[in-house]
C-alpha cells in the first residue's frame, strides 16, 4: 500500500444502507440497470477517498465522538464519511436518499 494512501472502511451500517438502496431501486422501482450504475458511481467515489479524502465538503454534523463528517453527493444520494488522519483511515458511515435530513438524524 502506498504510504500516501488511506485505508477505506465501509461500516456495517453503511453496507446495510447501500444494500437497502440497491434493493429498493431494483425491486420497487424495477430499475436494475439504474441500481447497477449507481453502485458503480458509489464504488468510484469511495475509491477516490483512498487518495484524496479531503476532496469533499465538510458538513455541519459532528457526532458524539467529535468527528467531523464530509459528504459525497451522487445523483439523489448522499454518502457521509469521516477521516481518521492519525491512522490514515476513512470510515464510510452512511448512505442516504438525498432529501433525508441526515444532519439532524440522531441515529448517527
Amino acid at each position: 500500500m502506498n504510504t500516501n494512501q488511506y485505508k477505506v472502511i465501509i461500516t456495517p451500517t453503511a453496507y446495510k444502507e447501500i444494500n437497502k438502496i440497491y434493493d429498493y431501486i431494483t425491486e420497487e422501482l424495477c430499475a436494475e440497470n439504474a441500481a447497477k450504475r449507481l453502485m458503480e458511481k458509489v464504488e468510484q467515489e469511495v475509491q477516490r477517498l483512498k487518495h484524496a479524502p479531503q476532496i469533499y465538503t465538510k458538513i455541519e454534523k459532528i457526532d458524539e465522538l467529535k468527528r467531523n463528517y464530509r459528504r459525497i453527493v451522487i445523483n439523489n444520494y448522499t454518502i457521509l464519511y469521516t477521516i481518521d488522519e492519525e491512522n490514515k483511515t476513512v470510515f464510510v458511515s452512511h448512505m442516504y436518499y438525498g432529501r433525508r435530513n441526515y444532519i439532524d438524524n440522531r441515529a448517527l
